[in-house]
């Protein structure tokens, strides 16, 4: 298809609008590619998310904090002139909690899909100071201390398989001798001699208190699986966290960020600090809701990602697949400029569905074999043919040559894009502006109204 003017000269200024048109129509099937990655991607993620389940889950950790249950007066009266009472729980939170999480993470593969899982040997010390009751509107005529309960609360049930093994707790210098069950069940006798009922994810021991006033000091160690992410709420007054990690790409995420961190190709090491007044916490209060208090907008911790993963990377370069999609056809049609050679638009087309099939290379081989080789091996098989198709075009070894080492710089940037979420956009940006003003230059002389005359 040649595009004439009258007189026998071609039209460069229509040819190049029928590129630009071309390179928008085989925009289309790369945005097919794009679907693709966000089908593959979601089936990763459901796959991610069932082998999380079964390692423990992305574990949320809330405490420890003491429990007990208060008779009170409700401000009613029975027709005797009796008063009323019911029954609530009343949470404590430690003075001082220090905790220190040493994570051993890993990679867990289920047929193409990879996770994040961890061991986590947690360790809790601190200390309760004397347990006073929350302001309360009406009389509470007792706390029953002999009923009270140590709990840690779970972000759900199914965390409880992340417990490798039984919990220990040590109480002024003691080892606790009662042991720990799963969840937190609260029941007692509520208004009118009904029974009142809460439940909590997570897993609680028997712990009478026989001077309350006193205080104690604790040292709790539970040894956690799970998969993902680690988080944890600033249940104490002074609450203070230290993670490590032999994993090199950490997210930090949560309502706190880290005070200090140093993230190495090793692992992480981080540290919080989160003081009483910013915890957003009484330091005592009744329960509802299922100590819902506790972790509700305050958690923080980590989120172990995976920085190989092949969708994320492939997905930004999609974005910009239609500026590189006109960058190869400005290259084609400068050489057109350039020579007495001239370019079929359906060679653009199959040039084009070679830089389409790319991205689909790129998905597919990295699945198996890694993004980086996938990369490589796909981004040197497409410049090759593509620089190959360009010396036969044009009948030059040498254009040939010129096309390979454009084409070359061209997936360079590519890669760039793919590996670098913060400059993205720069190098997108100034990489289009580069294209524009060297084609402008090339083509300052031309006639686009007809054939370029003989120099």
């Amino acid at each position: 298809m040649e595009i004439k003017m009258p007189g026998g000269g071609r039209s460069f200024g229509l040819k190049l609008i029928l590129v630009g048109a071309l390179a928008f129509l085989l925009w289309l099937p790369a945005m097919l590619v794009y679907g693709l990655v966000f089908e593959r991607s979601t089936r990763a993620d459901e796959v991610r998310r069932d082998i999380y389940e079964r390692a423990g889950g992305e574990q949320s950790i809330s405490g420890p904090v003491i429990i007990a249950p208060a008779t009170v007066e409700t401000g009613k009266r029975k027709s005797d002139g009796e008063p009323v009472l019911e029954t609530v729980f009343f949470t404590f939170t430690p003075k001082e909690l220090s905790i220190d999480a040493a994570i051993d993470a890993s990679q867990r593969r289920r047929s193409l899909y990879e996770a994040t899982v961890y061991d986590a040997d947690i360790i809790m010390t601190g200390k309760f100071e004397a347990l006073a009751p929350p302001a309360w509107p009406n009389d509470i005529q007792k706390i029953h201390w002999d009923c009270a309960i140590l709990a840690l609360k779970l972000g759900d049930n199914s965390a409880l398989k992340g417990i490798r093994n039984t919990p220990t707790l040590v109480i002024n210098n003691k080892p606790h001798d009662g042991a720990f069950e799963p969840g937190v069940m609260l029941t007692a006798t509520g208004r009118y001699n009904s029974e009142i009922s809460q439940t909590a994810p997570g897993i609680s021991t028997g712990l009478p208190i026989t001077a309350p006033e006193q205080g104690f000091q604790f040292q709790l160690v539970a040894p956690m699986s799970g998969g993902g992410s680690l988080y944890f709420s600033p249940v104490g007054e002074e609450t203070s966290v230290t993670m490590r990690a032999n994993w090199p790409d950490p997210s930090f995420q949560g309502a706190y960020l880290p005070d200090t961190h140093n993230i190495t190709a090793e692992g992480f090491v981080a540290e919080w600090r989160i003081p009483y007044l910013a915890r957003n916490l009484p330091r005592s209060f009744a329960v509802e809701g299922g100590l819902t208090a506790l972790d509700a907008g305050n958690r923080f911790g980590v989120v172990l990602i995976d920085a190989a993963s092949p969708y994320q990377s492939v997905n930004r370069a999609l974005k910009y697949a239609l500026m590189f999609l006109g960058a190869v056809f400005l290259t084609f049609f400068i050489f057109e400029v350039m020579t007495n050679a001239r370019a079929h638009p359906a060679q653009y087309i199959l040039l084009g569905l070679a830089q389409v099939i790319f991205y689909l290379l790129v998905l597919a081989f990295s699945e198996h074999f890694g993004f980086e080789a996938a990369f490589f091996g796909s981004a040197a098989a497409t410049v090759l043919l593509s620089s190959a198709y360009a010396a036969t075009v044009f009948h030059s070894f040498l254009r040939g040559l010129i096309a390979l080492i454009a084409f070359s710089g061209a997936y360079g940037l590519i890669y760039l894009l793919m590996k670098s979420e913060d400059y993205a956009l720069l190098i997108g940006s100034v990489t289009a502006f580069g294209a524009i003003a060297l084609t402008m230059y090339v083509t300052r002389h031309l006639d686009w109204y007809g054939a370029r005359k003989p120099a």
